[in-house]
């Protein structure tokens, strides 16, 4: 994608195709009335040399401004509005592929960088679109309208003007060949400088817990001085090309009015012929100078293009398949095999799991546990091996209904921004959730005597990311989410790692509710959650190196005593 696509992408809609033929329209109305404007007062010091200036002339010359300025302000909006529109589709549309990426897409980005790509980027695209195209439209048509108009009036002081003009870009091209540079490296310090604030405001009590302060500061004054290096040195470009642009201009104009002023000087040309021949060259150079700056904004807005770009050359779209979902018999790991980056993270897992039955995955930390879940939710894909629902292999289901029938509750609860029924109803918006089942919900979650004592009850704001709960009430918000959800498989990725005794008793009892009649993949490193009977997967380095009852596992298997034995 260029600047070019993004143009096209400009006219993808009838609105919008309307909106541009309206832009064009009334942008050759202004410019001829623009051009008409240099004949009036031609003739209006013609008439007032012979003392034959009326009231209707001034009068009309004073409206025809006015129009002219009407004109030119509705041009403006609805330039902008054709711009912004443009924009918003291009921030939908890029939004719209981004989070259809497979997970992996998401490890290799910050967050931040990719809010400034959407934001930022497209920013300077809409400047292109809304400012400069504009200028570069109505200027090739002012410059070729004002060309023919000063050949009929003089056609030796345009032949002038022809002989500066291939002077003048032929300096001011090669400048603008920099900008591009300019504006791809301003917008790359842009992204880290937004991704760096908004991990050191995300983390903020761990910054302040580890008294980190200026260390943070420190590597952010290194981030704020490359962004000003960056914009200082696109400044350095602007402030040279600008003042030189405007000498040249102002240049070639004393040059058409020295000539001009001979040519009256022997008698050749009236005075009303060269003022109104200095107007059309006003009329001529300012365009020059607005489509030089449009082509260093159109290099910036290509550097800005080629970044959005390498995110959306990104083809690693999440696959879904088409089989509908259902689980009626059992789940199993075949021969799973997965590494990521050249490493090794899980071989050769073998487990089946009945409906209704639970499993419990034991082992230390790192030894893959966690990535058994992730692949099960299809967030990254086995490398060796598959993994089946009922004998048939999940890649082939529909990713949508698998999702929506698997739920987690996982050491780090993720909440959004918003309320407690905001927390709860998510994913599940388009569903018909009745206030007697979230209420159910709360009350099984242990959540209901909380919520009945804030406030504004399920319209509490919880602060970002649940900043105002407790570890243990995001686990049961969770929980309760959970519950009106009513998935076929839970999955229990050390739900209670971070919990004080009070907040795991009261997360515990929610989740043996949660868990009644469901197909159960609990993981977990701390033995006091195993009890006796459970189903154990013991993994170390990735391998399955104990499996059965717990209390079978700990006779036969010496890596489970030992486990068991550090973990006393």
């Amino acid at each position: 994608m260029n600047a070019y696509n993004v143009l096209l992408l400009a006219i993808n809609d009838k609105k919008k195709k309307i909106l541009l033929i309206t832009i064009i329209f009334v942008s050759i109305l202004f410019t001829v009335a623009a051009l008409v404007f240099p004949l009036f007062v031609k003739d209006t010091i013609e008439k007032f040399s012979v003392n034959d200036l009326s009231f209707w002339m001034v009068g009309s010359l004073v409206l025809f401004l006015i129009i002219k300025s009407i004109i030119e302000a509705i041009n403006q909006y609805i330039i902008s509005k054709f711009g912004n529109m443009v924009i918003r589709d291009l921030q939908k549309d890029t939004y719209n592929k981004i989070i259809y990426f497979k997970v992996d897409f998401f490890d290799d980005y910050h967050s931040g960088e990719l809010s400034s790509r959407i934001v930022n980027d497209t920013e300077i695209i809409k400047d292109l679109i809304t400012h400069h195209i504009p200028k570069l439209v109505t200027g090739v048509i002012m410059i070729l309208g004002a060309l023919v108009l000063t050949i009929i009036l003089d056609w030796k002081l345009t032949i002038v003007i022809l002989m500066i003009a291939p002077f003048i870009f032929g300096i001011i091209f090669p400048l603008m060949r920099k900008v591009e540079n300019t504006g791809d490296r301003q917008q790359k310090e842009i992204s880290v400088f937004i991704s760096k604030t908004q991990e050191t405001f995300k983390n903020i009590k761990m910054v302040k817990a580890s008294t980190a302060e200026k260390h943070e500061r420190s590597l952010m004054y290194k981030c704020i001085n490359r962004l000003y290096s960056a914009n200082l040195y696109e400044s350095k470009i602007f402030a040279l090309v600008a003042p030189l642009v405007n000498f040249l201009l102002i240049l070639g104009l004393l040059i058409v009015v020295g000539y001009g002023a001979y040519r009256i000087s022997v008698g050749t040309l009236s005075i009303s012929t060269l003022i109104a021949f200095v107007i059309y060259a006003f009329q001529m150079m300012t365009p020059m100078s607005s489509i030089s700056g449009f082509i260093g904004e159109y290099h910036k807005a290509n550097g800005a293009i080629k970044s959005l770009n390498n995110i959306l050359s990104n083809n690693e779209v999440e696959y879904t398949g088409n089989t509908k979902f259902g689980f009626q018999e059992e789940l199993a790991f075949n021969q799973v095999n997965f590494g990521y980056k050249n490493n090794q993270i899980l071989s050769d897992i073998n487990f089946t799991i009945k409906r209704g039955e639970s499993l419990t995955i034991v082992g230390p930390s790192g030894s893959g546990k966690t990535t058994i879940i992730n692949l099960l939710e299809k967030f990254y894909h086995p490398s060796g091996g598959n993994i089946t629902i009922d004998n048939i292999n999940i890649n082939q289901l529909d990713t949508y209904e698998l999702r929506k029938n698997i739920g987690i509750v996982s050491q780090g609860s993720t909440l959004i921004s918003g309320t407690i029924l905001d927390n709860l109803l998510y994913g599940l918006e388009g569903e018909n959730v009745e206030n007697s089942k979230i209420r159910q919900a709360l009350k099984y979650a242990n959540l209901e005597e909380f919520v009945n004592r804030q406030k504004n009850h399920l319209n509490t704001h919880i602060g970002e990311s649940g900043d105002k709960l407790s570890g243990g009430e995001k686990q049961r918000l969770n929980i309760a989410r959970l519950f009106l959800k009513n998935p076929d498989i839970i999955l229990l990725d050390e739900p209670t790692s971070n919990l004080d005794i009070e907040s795991r008793n009261l997360v515990l009892d929610s989740i043996k509710e949660l868990t009644k009649d469901k197909t159960v993949i609990k993981v977990t490193h701390n033995l006091e959650e195993v009890k006796p009977g459970d189903n154990i997967l013991f993994i170390e380095d990735g391998k399955i190196v104990g499996k059965g009852s717990h209390e079978r596992v700990s006779e036969v298997n010496q890596r489970y005593k030992q486990f068991i034995s550090s973990a006393m």
